[in-house]
C-alpha cells in the first residue's frame, strides 16, 4: 500500500498532456488552451463614446456654471457603425450615440441627461446648455483600453470557460489550439447491480455509481465514451475493459479490486496485457483503489465498490489525471477551520463529506457531516465539499485549519 502522494506521483509519471487541435470559438466547452492566446486586436479598436449625450472639448466647457450655463451648438450626428469622423472639431459640440467613435478634437462625452437642448421645429437638436464643467476623457473609452495588439489574452494550460470566450472574441480569435477534456468510459461490475428503472428484486441494489459517473463526467464537460454493467465474470470483464479502451482516455470500473473471490479486475487487466502502476492506497474511503496503463497506453483506474469510495477516488485521483492530460495545472484546495473535532485512523488520508460556510468575520468554517461510511450517499447529496484530513495525525481539533476542496473542480480562487 502506498501514501496518497507517492499515488499522485504515479499519475503525474503516468499522464501526458494529449495532443493538440484546432478549435472554433462555438466548440470550446471543456477545453484548455495548448499555447499562449495572443490579441490581434486592439479593444476597444477606437476611441468611442461610453454614453448616449453629446461630444466636446474638455476645455470649452471649463467655466460652466459659473457665471451661468454655457450653450454650444450641436454640429452634427454619430451613430454606432459610423465610419470615424476626419474633421477636428474646433467648436461646439456633436450628438454621439453609446460604441460611436469621438470626433477628433473631443475627449469628453456630456450624458444627454446632464444637458438642456435646444430643438428646431422638426426635433433636431440645434445647441444644448451646460451648468458645469466636464473633465477631459469623461465618458469616452479609449483605443486599447481593454486589450492591446499582441497582450496576453490567456496562457497557455488555462480552461476555457464561458467569460474567457468573450475576451477571444473580443480580440478576433475566432479558433486556437486546444486540448480536449478526455473521452472516459465507465464498467459497473457486480452481478448484483441493477438499474434504477428495474423493478427491484431480491437480492439486488440499484446502480448508483455508475449513475453518478455519468453526471460528473458531463458536469465537467468530458466526453463519456461508453458506459456498461458487466456481471462478475472474468472473461466478461476483460472483453469489456478491452473494447472500452479502443475509443476511451481513461477507463474507470467500479468494484471487483478488493481481496474477494468475485474481486476480478487486476487479474482481467493482466490478462490483457496491462501493467498494474499501484493497487492500494493508504486513503479513507477508497484504500482498494487500483491504477493501470492498458496495452494501447490509456490508463484505467479501478474505483472501489461503495459508493462514497467511487465519488472520493473520482475527485482526489481520477480528476488530478484529467487535468494533466489537458496540460492544466494542479488544484490548489481551500483552507477552512474545523467546527468540532474529528478522529481518524492516523495513517490514512481521510476525505469526509462536509459543509463549507463563512461566519461572521469572513472565515471560512467547514463541518464533517454525520454518516462518514462509505455507503453512506445521504450525507454526500447534503455535502457541499470535501474535507480533506492528512495522513500522519489521529486527531483535529475544533478551530484546526485543514484543507477543503469543492465536491466539483472550480476555477475560484485557483
Amino acid at each position: 500500500m502506498i501514501s496518497y502522494i507517492e499515488a499522485l506521483e504515479k499519475i503525474t509519471g503516468a499522464v501526458t498532456p494529449q495532443a493538440a487541435s484546432e478549435r472554433t470559438l462555438g466548440n470550446l466547452q471543456g477545453c484548455a488552451t495548448a499555447a499562449d492566446v495572443i490579441s490581434r486586436l486592439n479593444v476597444p479598436p477606437f476611441d468611442n463614446s461610453a454614453m448616449d449625450g453629446f461630444a466636446v472639448r474638455a476645455a470649452e466647457t471649463a467655466q460652466a456654471g459659473v457665471t451661468g450655463p454655457l450653450e454650444l451648438a450641436v454640429v452634427g450626428l454619430i451613430a454606432a457603425g459610423d465610419p470615424p469622423p476626419t474633421e477636428e472639431l474646433t467648436e461646439g459640440s456633436v450628438e454621439i450615440m453609446t460604441g460611436a467613435p469621438m470626433p477628433p478634437g473631443c475627449d469628453a462625452v456630456v450624458p444627454i441627461e446632464r444637458v438642456e437642448v435646444s430643438q428646431d421645429e422638426t426635433g433636431g437638436i440645434q445647441s444644448i446648455r451646460l451648468s458645469e464643467p466636464v473633465e477631459s476623457g469623461r465618458n469616452v473609452r479609449l483605443a486599447s483600453q481593454d486589450f492591446c495588439v499582441e497582450q496576453a489574452v490567456l496562457a497557455s494550460g488555462s480552461l476555457i470557460e464561458p467569460h474567457a470566450v468573450m475576451g477571444l472574441a473580443a480580440t478576433g480569435t475566432a479558433a486556437l489550439p486546444t486540448r480536449g477534456a478526455p473521452r472516459i468510459a465507465v464498467i459497473t461490475t457486480g452481478s448484483e447491480l441493477t438499474s434504477a428503472a428495474t423493478p427491484a428484486q431480491e437480492g439486488l441494489i440499484c446502480d448508483s455509481s455508475g449513475p453518478y459517473l455519468e453526471a460528473f463526467i458531463n458536469h465537467i464537460h468530458a466526453t463519456l465514451s461508453s458506459r456498461r454493467n458487466v456481471p462478475d465474470s472474468v472473461e466478461r470483464l476483460e472483453h469489456a475493459i478491452a473494447e472500452a479502451g479502443d475509443d476511451a482516455d481513461i477507463v474507470l470500473t467500479t468494484g471487483g479490486v478488493s481481496a474477494g473471490r468475485f474481486d476480478l479486475v487486476p487479474d482481467a487487466v493482466r490478462a490483457i496485457d496491462g501493467e498494474v502502476l499501484f493497487h492500494k492506497v493508504s486513503i479513507r474511503p477508497g484504500k482498494p483503489l487500483l491504477f493501470a496503463r492498458l496495452p494501447r497506453g490509456n490508463l484505467l483506474f479501478g474505483l472501489p465498490g461503495n459508493p462514497i469510495a467511487v465519488a472520493a477516488c473520482m475527485r482526489f485521483f481520477v480528476m488530478p489525471a484529467m487535468l494533466r492530460m489537458q496540460g492544466l495545472r494542479p488544484e490548489r484546495h481551500h483552507v477552512a477551520r474545523l467546527h468540532e473535532s474529528f478522529e481518524k485512523p492516523a495513517a490514512l488520508r481521510f476525505f469526509g463529506k462536509a459543509n463549507a460556510q463563512i461566519d461572521a468575520e469572513g472565515r471560512m468554517e467547514v463541518r464533517l457531516l454525520p454518516g462518514q461510511e462509505s455507503f453512506r450517499i445521504s450525507s454526500l447529496v447534503k455535502a457541499n465539499c470535501w474535507a480533506i484530513l492528512d495522513d500522519g495525525q489521529a486527531r483535529f481539533e475544533a478551530g484546526q485549519l485543514i484543507r477543503v476542496a469543492p465536491l466539483y473542480p472550480t476555477g475560484f480562487l485557483q
